[in-house]
């Protein structure tokens, strides 16, 4: 008789986590680490560029301080989601300015403004750069033409 009159006290409970789970699978399903996997692939990434904002050979001051070079990513994507990002500088592997774009229904652009401080050491000839805009869900990455700034004499 104690056996059951515990089994029915413990029925209400069971069936009340039960019917909890769904609602939590539903959270998680938009919040969190699974959330943002389950986000990233509805979203299709049907473009990704870099523009170099900046024209290649215009002349800069080699004096120690650093050369700002300024760049946009360019994202299109269809269908909502979370679109991931981050950025690469020269042959560094160091993630800068990492960032995400939420996507709504239909197709859309986002761009991504990434301004690097690029060293010109006193006396150099030039100061060349690049950056990879990376979409790591997506496996994707992209990168800029190489802008070269000689320098003032």
């Amino acid at each position: 008789m104690r056996r059951r009159y515990l089994m029915l006290l413990a029925a209400p409970l069971l069936a009340s986590s039960v019917a909890l789970a769904p609602a939590h699978a539903a959270q998680a399903g938009t919040a969190g680490t699974s959330g943002g996997e389950q986000a990233v692939k509805a979203v299709k990434v049907t473009k990704v560029e870099v523009v170099t904002l900046l024209k290649p050979g215009e002349t800069v001051e080699c004096n120690g301080t650093p050369v700002a070079m300024a760049f946009d990513g360019k994202i299109t994507a269809t269908g909502p989601g979370t679109v991931r990002y981050h950025w690469t500088v020269n042959a560094s592997r160091a993630r800068v300015s990492p960032g995400s774009f939420a996507f709504g229904a239909g197709t859309s652009t986002k761009v991504a403004l990434q301004v690097v401080d690029m060293p010109a050491p006193k006396n150099a000839k030039a100061v060349t750069g690049y950056v990879t805009l990376h979409l790591p869900d997506q496996k994707k990455s992209v990168r800029s033409q190489q802008v070269t700034f000689p320098c003032k004499k």
